[in-house]
C-alpha cells in the first residue's frame, strides 16, 4: 500500500482506502473474540453492560483521537454505535453458554 503521498491517481487512494477499510473489519472481528472471551468472567448478565468501563473507554477513545488528529466527537460518536452493538452480542453469547437461549 502506497503512502497517501506516493498515490498517483484515484486507484491508488481507493486501493488504499479498501484494503484500510478490510483491515479495520478485520480488527472489529478480532474485538468480537475478546467481548466473547469476557463473559467468561461475567458473573451475571447484569454485569455485562458495565457503564463506568464504558464511560472510561470513551474518554480515552476521544484522547487517542485527538492524538492522532481525528475529530474526537466522531470518534466518540462511532464508538457509541459500536459498545452496545457487542454488548448485545455479548448478552448472547453468555446466554448461549449458559443455556439461558
Amino acid at each position: 500500500m502506497l503512502h497517501p503521498d506516493e498515490c498517483t491517481g484515484l486507484a491508488d487512494i481507493r486501493q488504499a482506502i479498501d484494503t484500510l477499510d478490510h483491515e479495520l473489519v478485520g480488527l472489529l472481528g478480532k474485538r468480537m473474540g475478546y467481548v466473547l472471551a469476557a463473559s467468561r468472567f461475567k458473573p451475571d448478565e447484569a454485569s455485562i453492560p458495565a457503564p463506568d468501563r464504558v464511560a472510561a473507554m470513551l474518554v480515552e477513545r476521544r484522547l487517542w483521537a485527538r492524538e492522532n488528529d481525528l475529530d474526537s466527537d466522531f470518534v466518540e460518536s462511532l464508538f457509541e454505535q459500536i459498545i452496545p452493538w457487542f454488548i448485545a452480542r455479548q448478552v448472547e453469547y453468555w446466554r448461549e453458554q449458559r443455556g439461558q437461549r
